[in-house]
Protein backbone atom coordinates (compact mmCIF):
# COMPACT_ATOMS: atom_id res chain seq x y z
CA UNK A 1 0.00 0.00 0.00
CA UNK A 2 1.07 3.53 -0.80
CA UNK A 3 0.57 6.65 1.08
CA UNK A 4 1.53 10.01 0.45
CA UNK A 5 0.89 13.87 1.21
CA UNK A 6 0.41 16.62 -1.68
CA UNK A 7 3.55 17.20 -3.37
CA UNK A 8 3.13 20.75 -3.30
CA UNK A 9 4.06 20.59 0.95
CA UNK A 10 4.81 23.38 3.18
CA UNK A 11 8.87 22.97 3.36
CA UNK A 12 8.47 21.88 7.19
CA UNK A 13 5.79 19.32 6.28
CA UNK A 14 8.12 16.55 7.42
CA UNK A 15 11.04 16.28 9.38
CA UNK A 16 12.30 13.40 8.10
CA UNK A 17 12.37 12.00 4.77
CA UNK A 18 13.86 8.10 4.61
CA UNK A 19 14.62 6.55 1.51
CA UNK A 20 15.01 3.14 1.00
CA UNK A 21 12.83 0.94 3.42
CA UNK A 22 14.84 -2.35 3.90
CA UNK A 23 16.50 -3.37 7.28
CA UNK A 24 17.63 -0.15 8.06
CA UNK A 25 15.19 2.17 6.65
CA UNK A 26 12.59 -0.06 8.03
CA UNK A 27 13.93 0.94 11.17
CA UNK A 28 14.82 4.32 10.87
CA UNK A 29 11.15 5.18 10.20
CA UNK A 30 10.09 3.33 13.19
CA UNK A 31 12.21 5.09 15.27
CA UNK A 32 11.28 8.09 13.91
CA UNK A 33 7.96 7.66 14.09
CA UNK A 34 8.57 6.34 17.95
CA UNK A 35 10.05 10.02 18.63
CA UNK A 36 6.76 11.96 17.50
CA UNK A 37 8.26 13.03 14.24
CA UNK A 38 6.43 14.33 11.21
CA UNK A 39 8.14 10.72 8.59
CA UNK A 40 7.69 9.40 5.46
CA UNK A 41 9.48 6.48 4.37
CA UNK A 42 9.99 6.11 0.40
CA UNK A 43 11.06 2.87 -1.38
CA UNK A 44 11.68 1.86 -5.17
CA UNK A 45 9.92 -1.69 -4.59
CA UNK A 46 6.98 -2.79 -1.63
CA UNK A 47 8.78 -3.36 1.51
CA UNK A 48 9.47 -6.07 2.29
CA UNK A 49 10.81 -7.39 -1.10
CA UNK A 50 12.87 -9.45 -2.96
CA UNK A 51 15.16 -7.07 -4.61
CA UNK A 52 18.07 -5.90 -2.73
CA UNK A 53 19.86 -7.64 0.52
CA UNK A 54 17.05 -7.23 3.35
CA UNK A 55 15.45 -10.87 2.14
CA UNK A 56 16.01 -14.44 2.16
CA UNK A 57 13.96 -15.07 5.32
CA UNK A 58 16.93 -15.05 7.94
CA UNK A 59 19.93 -13.75 9.32
CA UNK A 60 22.44 -14.71 12.26
CA UNK A 61 22.78 -12.33 14.86
CA UNK A 62 25.38 -13.07 17.82
CA UNK A 63 26.42 -10.85 20.57
CA UNK A 64 30.10 -11.88 20.04
CA UNK A 65 31.74 -10.08 16.84
CA UNK A 66 34.85 -11.36 16.15
CA UNK A 67 34.61 -8.56 13.36
CA UNK A 68 36.01 -6.05 15.89
CA UNK A 69 34.51 -4.74 19.30
CA UNK A 70 32.90 -1.61 17.99
CA UNK A 71 29.87 -3.69 16.87
CA UNK A 72 28.99 -5.22 20.43
CA UNK A 73 27.09 -1.88 21.41
CA UNK A 74 24.73 -2.23 18.71
CA UNK A 75 24.04 -5.75 18.38
CA UNK A 76 23.60 -5.76 22.28
CA UNK A 77 21.31 -3.00 21.64
CA UNK A 78 19.41 -4.90 18.23
CA UNK A 79 18.86 -7.59 20.80
CA UNK A 80 16.59 -5.55 22.96
CA UNK A 81 14.70 -4.08 20.03
CA UNK A 82 13.80 -7.22 18.83
CA UNK A 83 12.40 -8.16 21.79
CA UNK A 84 10.64 -4.57 22.18
CA UNK A 85 9.06 -5.03 18.73
CA UNK A 86 8.15 -8.66 19.38
CA UNK A 87 5.86 -7.51 22.39
CA UNK A 88 4.41 -4.50 20.82
CA UNK A 89 3.49 -6.61 17.41
CA UNK A 90 2.80 -10.04 19.19
CA UNK A 91 4.71 -11.77 16.44
CA UNK A 92 8.22 -13.80 17.02
CA UNK A 93 10.60 -12.12 15.47
CA UNK A 94 14.31 -13.37 16.98
CA UNK A 95 14.84 -17.29 17.65
CA UNK A 96 17.82 -17.77 20.42
CA UNK A 97 18.94 -20.64 19.11
CA UNK A 98 22.67 -20.76 19.46
CA UNK A 99 25.18 -20.67 17.27
CA UNK A 100 28.57 -22.34 16.10
CA UNK A 101 31.43 -20.99 14.04
CA UNK A 102 33.82 -23.40 12.73
CA UNK A 103 37.24 -22.33 12.08
CA UNK A 104 40.82 -23.69 11.46
CA UNK A 105 42.93 -23.19 14.30
CA UNK A 106 45.22 -19.94 14.07
CA UNK A 107 43.67 -19.78 10.07
CA UNK A 108 44.54 -16.46 8.57
CA UNK A 109 41.47 -17.48 5.69
CA UNK A 110 41.29 -13.30 5.49
CA UNK A 111 41.27 -10.06 7.57
CA UNK A 112 38.05 -10.62 8.52
CA UNK A 113 37.83 -14.47 9.07
CA UNK A 114 41.31 -14.81 10.25
CA UNK A 115 41.64 -17.19 13.78
CA UNK A 116 37.89 -16.29 13.72
CA UNK A 117 36.74 -18.46 16.71
CA UNK A 118 39.59 -17.16 19.25
CA UNK A 119 39.38 -14.03 18.21
CA UNK A 120 35.56 -14.28 18.96
CA UNK A 121 36.53 -15.95 22.26
CA UNK A 122 38.49 -13.14 23.49
CA UNK A 123 36.23 -10.76 22.49
CA UNK A 124 33.45 -12.50 24.52
CA UNK A 125 36.05 -13.12 27.36
CA UNK A 126 36.65 -9.24 27.59
CA UNK A 127 32.87 -8.31 27.29
CA UNK A 128 31.58 -11.51 29.65
CA UNK A 129 29.13 -12.61 26.71
CA UNK A 130 29.17 -16.87 27.29
CA UNK A 131 30.95 -18.68 24.99
CA UNK A 132 33.07 -22.16 24.41
CA UNK A 133 35.65 -23.52 22.35
CA UNK A 134 34.50 -26.65 21.43
CA UNK A 135 36.66 -29.66 19.61
CA UNK A 136 35.18 -31.39 16.65
CA UNK A 137 34.23 -34.45 18.68
CA UNK A 138 32.65 -32.57 21.76
CA UNK A 139 30.89 -30.30 18.30
CA UNK A 140 29.39 -33.76 16.92
CA UNK A 141 27.63 -35.14 19.90
CA UNK A 142 25.62 -31.67 20.24
CA UNK A 143 25.48 -31.37 16.33
CA UNK A 144 25.43 -34.85 14.83
CA UNK A 145 24.52 -33.93 11.16
CA UNK A 146 28.25 -31.96 10.50
CA UNK A 147 31.54 -33.62 9.71
CA UNK A 148 34.23 -31.68 11.03
CA UNK A 149 38.27 -32.83 10.58
CA UNK A 150 40.42 -32.66 13.59
CA UNK A 151 42.11 -29.75 11.84
CA UNK A 152 39.26 -27.06 13.01
CA UNK A 153 38.08 -25.36 16.72
CA UNK A 154 34.12 -25.07 17.25
CA UNK A 155 33.48 -21.65 19.24
CA UNK A 156 29.10 -21.69 20.53
CA UNK A 157 27.52 -18.76 21.56
CA UNK A 158 24.54 -20.00 23.11
CA UNK A 159 22.50 -16.22 23.12
CA UNK A 160 23.43 -16.26 19.34
CA UNK A 161 20.12 -17.05 16.54
CA UNK A 162 18.57 -16.07 13.80
CA UNK A 163 15.84 -13.34 13.39
CA UNK A 164 12.93 -13.13 10.54
CA UNK A 165 14.55 -10.53 8.39
CA UNK A 166 10.80 -10.08 6.41
CA UNK A 167 9.09 -10.10 9.47
CA UNK A 168 11.06 -7.67 11.23
CA UNK A 169 10.78 -4.55 8.59
CA UNK A 170 7.21 -5.54 8.21
CA UNK A 171 6.68 -5.14 12.10
CA UNK A 172 8.73 -2.22 12.31
CA UNK A 173 6.94 -0.64 9.03
CA UNK A 174 3.61 -1.48 10.39
CA UNK A 175 4.38 -0.01 13.94
CA UNK A 176 5.71 3.32 11.93
CA UNK A 177 2.28 3.17 10.11
CA UNK A 178 0.40 2.93 13.49
CA UNK A 179 2.71 6.17 14.98
CA UNK A 180 1.80 8.06 12.30
CA UNK A 181 4.40 7.85 9.89
CA UNK A 182 3.73 8.03 5.87
CA UNK A 183 4.75 5.51 3.31
CA UNK A 184 5.42 5.93 -0.35
CA UNK A 185 6.38 2.86 -1.84
CA UNK A 186 6.80 1.59 -5.86
CA UNK A 187 8.01 4.86 -6.18
CA UNK A 188 11.86 5.61 -7.59
CA UNK A 189 13.34 8.48 -6.02
CA UNK A 190 15.65 10.37 -8.90
CA UNK A 191 17.12 12.57 -7.08
CA UNK A 192 18.01 14.24 -3.13
CA UNK A 193 18.79 17.97 -3.24
CA UNK A 194 20.00 19.35 0.11
CA UNK A 195 19.45 23.01 0.84
CA UNK A 196 20.45 26.03 3.72
CA UNK A 197 16.30 25.18 4.48
CA UNK A 198 16.47 21.72 4.06
CA UNK A 199 15.94 18.92 1.57
CA UNK A 200 14.24 17.98 -1.40
CA UNK A 201 13.40 14.49 -2.43
CA UNK A 202 12.74 13.90 -5.80
CA UNK A 203 10.78 11.24 -7.64
CA UNK A 204 8.66 10.11 -10.49
CA UNK A 205 5.86 11.38 -9.30
CA UNK A 206 6.82 14.55 -7.65
CA UNK A 207 9.03 16.40 -4.88
CA UNK A 208 8.64 16.14 -1.17
CA UNK A 209 10.34 18.51 1.06
CA UNK A 210 11.87 17.91 4.66
CA UNK A 211 14.04 19.63 7.62
CA UNK A 212 16.35 16.52 6.92
CA UNK A 213 16.51 13.01 5.41
CA UNK A 214 18.27 9.47 5.83
CA UNK A 215 19.45 7.53 2.90
CA UNK A 216 19.38 3.66 3.10
CA UNK A 217 19.63 2.37 -0.34
CA UNK A 218 21.55 -0.29 -0.10
CA UNK A 219 23.27 -1.40 -3.25
CA UNK A 220 21.62 1.57 -4.75
CA UNK A 221 23.22 4.24 -2.54
CA UNK A 222 25.96 4.95 -5.11
CA UNK A 223 23.20 5.91 -7.51
CA UNK A 224 22.01 8.74 -4.90
CA UNK A 225 25.08 9.58 -3.14
CA UNK A 226 28.26 9.40 -5.83
CA UNK A 227 31.13 10.03 -2.88
CA UNK A 228 30.16 6.93 -1.54
CA UNK A 229 30.21 5.07 -4.91
CA UNK A 230 33.73 4.76 -5.52
CA UNK A 231 33.99 2.88 -2.13
CA UNK A 232 31.38 0.40 -2.46
CA UNK A 233 31.29 -3.01 -4.51
CA UNK A 234 28.01 -4.50 -5.19
CA UNK A 235 28.00 -8.56 -5.10
CA UNK A 236 25.91 -11.21 -6.01
CA UNK A 237 25.29 -13.84 -3.61
CA UNK A 238 22.83 -17.24 -4.22
CA UNK A 239 20.97 -18.80 -1.19
CA UNK A 240 19.18 -22.23 -1.48
CA UNK A 241 16.92 -24.39 0.29
CA UNK A 242 17.60 -28.12 -0.06
CA UNK A 243 15.46 -30.73 0.96
CA UNK A 244 15.95 -33.07 4.07
CA UNK A 245 15.57 -36.03 5.27
CA UNK A 246 14.25 -35.09 8.71
CA UNK A 247 12.58 -31.51 8.95
CA UNK A 248 12.98 -32.09 12.86
CA UNK A 249 16.60 -32.11 13.79
CA UNK A 250 17.51 -28.98 11.68
CA UNK A 251 14.31 -26.91 13.24
CA UNK A 252 14.61 -24.08 15.72
CA UNK A 253 13.66 -25.79 18.72
CA UNK A 254 16.58 -28.64 17.86
CA UNK A 255 19.50 -26.87 15.94
CA UNK A 256 21.51 -23.67 15.72
CA UNK A 257 23.00 -21.71 12.72
CA UNK A 258 26.70 -22.81 11.80
CA UNK A 259 29.04 -20.37 10.15
CA UNK A 260 31.59 -22.08 8.95
CA UNK A 261 34.67 -19.90 6.67
CA UNK A 262 36.91 -23.30 6.22
CA UNK A 263 40.92 -22.94 5.67
CA UNK A 264 39.75 -20.14 2.68
CA UNK A 265 37.02 -17.48 2.14
CA UNK A 266 35.99 -19.56 -1.10
CA UNK A 267 35.23 -22.65 1.63
CA UNK A 268 33.02 -20.44 3.42
CA UNK A 269 29.26 -21.98 4.24
CA UNK A 270 26.63 -21.06 6.03
CA UNK A 271 23.23 -22.96 7.60
CA UNK A 272 20.26 -22.04 9.08
CA UNK A 273 17.81 -23.76 11.37
CA UNK A 274 14.09 -23.34 9.80
CA UNK A 275 11.86 -21.53 11.36
CA UNK A 276 8.26 -22.58 12.08
CA UNK A 277 6.22 -22.90 9.06
CA UNK A 278 9.12 -23.20 6.62
CA UNK A 279 10.81 -25.94 5.11
CA UNK A 280 14.29 -26.95 4.07
CA UNK A 281 17.83 -26.09 4.97
CA UNK A 282 19.00 -22.69 4.03
CA UNK A 283 22.42 -22.73 2.80
CA UNK A 284 24.87 -20.44 1.18
CA UNK A 285 28.57 -19.78 0.54
CA UNK A 286 29.95 -16.48 0.14
CA UNK A 287 31.58 -15.10 -3.25
CA UNK A 288 33.23 -12.23 -4.02
CA UNK A 289 33.70 -12.63 -7.81
CA UNK A 290 30.05 -11.23 -9.36
CA UNK A 291 30.32 -7.32 -9.16
CA UNK A 292 26.88 -6.23 -10.26
CA UNK A 293 24.15 -3.07 -10.02
CA UNK A 294 20.55 -4.15 -8.63
CA UNK A 295 19.31 -3.52 -11.45
CA UNK A 296 20.86 -5.56 -13.58
CA UNK A 297 21.77 -8.27 -12.24
CA UNK A 298 20.95 -12.03 -12.69
CA UNK A 299 18.11 -13.12 -10.34
CA UNK A 300 17.96 -16.82 -11.00
CA UNK A 301 19.83 -19.29 -9.19
CA UNK A 302 20.63 -21.59 -11.94
CA UNK A 303 20.64 -25.13 -11.77
CA UNK A 304 24.96 -25.25 -11.91
CA UNK A 305 24.91 -23.39 -8.79
CA UNK A 306 22.64 -25.08 -6.90
CA UNK A 307 24.47 -28.16 -7.84
CA UNK A 308 28.23 -26.81 -6.80
CA UNK A 309 26.85 -25.43 -3.99
CA UNK A 310 25.24 -28.72 -3.03
CA UNK A 311 28.68 -30.84 -4.22
CA UNK A 312 31.31 -28.80 -2.94
CA UNK A 313 29.75 -27.46 0.37
CA UNK A 314 26.87 -29.72 1.79
CA UNK A 315 28.15 -33.15 0.38
CA UNK A 316 29.85 -35.16 2.93
CA UNK A 317 29.68 -32.39 5.68
CA UNK A 318 26.04 -31.62 6.46
CA UNK A 319 24.50 -35.17 6.69
CA UNK A 320 20.65 -35.62 6.31
CA UNK A 321 20.73 -33.11 3.20
CA UNK A 322 19.30 -33.65 -0.40
CA UNK A 323 20.29 -32.27 -3.27
CA UNK A 324 16.75 -31.25 -4.06
CA UNK A 325 16.00 -27.32 -3.78
CA UNK A 326 13.26 -26.66 -2.48
CA UNK A 327 13.77 -22.69 -3.68
CA UNK A 328 16.11 -20.46 -3.73
CA UNK A 329 16.76 -16.92 -4.06
CA UNK A 330 19.81 -13.96 -5.21
CA UNK A 331 20.56 -11.85 -2.42
CA UNK A 332 22.80 -8.69 -2.66
CA UNK A 333 26.18 -7.84 -0.66
CA UNK A 334 27.75 -3.96 -0.80
CA UNK A 335 31.12 -4.38 0.39
CA UNK A 336 33.57 -1.96 1.57
CA UNK A 337 37.47 -2.64 1.15
CA UNK A 338 37.61 -2.90 4.50
CA UNK A 339 34.18 -4.72 4.86
CA UNK A 340 33.16 -2.27 7.73
CA UNK A 341 29.78 0.08 7.50
CA UNK A 342 29.69 3.72 5.52
CA UNK A 343 27.28 5.69 8.21
CA UNK A 344 27.86 9.52 7.91
CA UNK A 345 26.67 12.87 6.68
CA UNK A 346 26.38 13.29 3.56
CA UNK A 347 29.29 15.27 2.02
CA UNK A 348 27.19 18.55 0.97
CA UNK A 349 24.94 18.71 3.83
CA UNK A 350 24.65 17.82 7.46
CA UNK A 351 21.26 17.47 7.40
CA UNK A 352 21.11 14.43 5.13
CA UNK A 353 22.94 10.99 6.40
CA UNK A 354 23.29 7.58 4.62
CA UNK A 355 24.04 4.14 5.57
CA UNK A 356 24.89 1.36 3.66
CA UNK A 357 27.90 -0.70 2.80
CA UNK A 358 26.93 -3.49 5.64
CA UNK A 359 29.05 -6.06 3.65
CA UNK A 360 27.20 -9.00 4.39
CA UNK A 361 26.85 -8.22 8.27
CA UNK A 362 24.98 -5.65 9.04
CA UNK A 363 20.96 -6.90 9.78
CA UNK A 364 21.84 -8.16 13.05
CA UNK A 365 23.05 -4.42 13.73
CA UNK A 366 20.40 -2.69 11.39
CA UNK A 367 17.44 -1.71 14.42
CA UNK A 368 20.39 -0.09 16.59
CA UNK A 369 22.41 1.45 13.69
CA UNK A 370 18.77 3.39 12.34
CA UNK A 371 17.78 4.15 16.30
CA UNK A 372 21.16 5.75 16.50
CA UNK A 373 21.52 7.51 13.16
CA UNK A 374 17.92 9.34 13.83
CA UNK A 375 19.18 10.33 17.06
CA UNK A 376 22.26 11.57 15.93
CA UNK A 377 20.70 13.34 12.94
CA UNK A 378 17.81 14.96 14.69
CA UNK A 379 19.37 16.31 17.84
CA UNK A 380 23.00 15.86 16.94
CA UNK A 381 24.04 13.10 19.23
CA UNK A 382 23.14 10.02 20.58
CA UNK A 383 22.04 9.76 23.32
CA UNK A 384 23.44 7.84 26.41
CA UNK A 385 19.77 6.61 27.16
CA UNK A 386 20.05 4.68 23.86
CA UNK A 387 23.07 2.01 25.56
CA UNK A 388 21.51 -0.99 26.86
CA UNK A 389 20.08 -1.52 29.64
CA UNK A 390 23.25 -4.05 31.16
CA UNK A 391 25.49 -0.86 30.44
CA UNK A 392 27.77 -1.12 27.30
CA UNK A 393 29.30 1.46 25.62
CA UNK A 394 27.73 4.61 24.46
CA UNK A 395 26.28 3.81 20.53
CA UNK A 396 28.94 5.41 18.52
CA UNK A 397 28.63 5.67 14.51
CA UNK A 398 32.31 7.36 14.25
CA UNK A 399 33.72 4.31 13.73
CA UNK A 400 31.97 4.03 9.98
CA UNK A 401 32.64 7.67 8.67
CA UNK A 402 33.42 8.01 5.03
CA UNK A 403 36.26 9.59 5.65
CA UNK A 404 37.82 6.53 6.82
CA UNK A 405 37.95 4.11 2.97
CA UNK A 406 38.54 7.66 1.48
CA UNK A 407 41.99 7.27 -0.88
CA UNK A 408 43.54 9.99 0.80
CA UNK A 409 42.75 8.70 4.24
CA UNK A 410 42.97 4.77 4.24
CA UNK A 411 41.88 2.73 6.36
CA UNK A 412 44.25 2.87 10.18
CA UNK A 413 43.96 0.57 13.05
CA UNK A 414 40.05 -0.04 12.91
CA UNK A 415 39.18 -3.51 14.25
CA UNK A 416 37.99 -6.23 12.48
Amino acid sequence: MSNSRANNSRADEFDLVVVGLGAMGSAALYHAAARGLRVLGIDKFNPPHQMGSSHAETRITRLAIGEGPQYLPFVARSHEIWRKLEAQSGRDLFYQTGGYTIAPQGAKTSERWGDFVNVTAQIAAENDIAYEVLTPTEFAQRQPSFVVGPEFRVGFEPSAGVVLIEQAIAVQLDLARANGAVTNTNQPVSAIEPDASGVTIKTDSGSFRSAKAIITTGPWLGDLVPAAKRHVEVYRQTVVWFDVDDPEPFSTDNFSYVMWPGHTIEDYLAVWPTPPGSVGLKAMRERFDQPCHPDTVDRTVSDAEIAQLYENYIEGRVLGVNPKALRSAVCLYSETKDEHFLIDYHPDSSNVMFASACSGHGFKHSTALSEAMVAQLMSGQVEPSLATSSGATALSLEPFSLQRVSEDNPPGDVQK
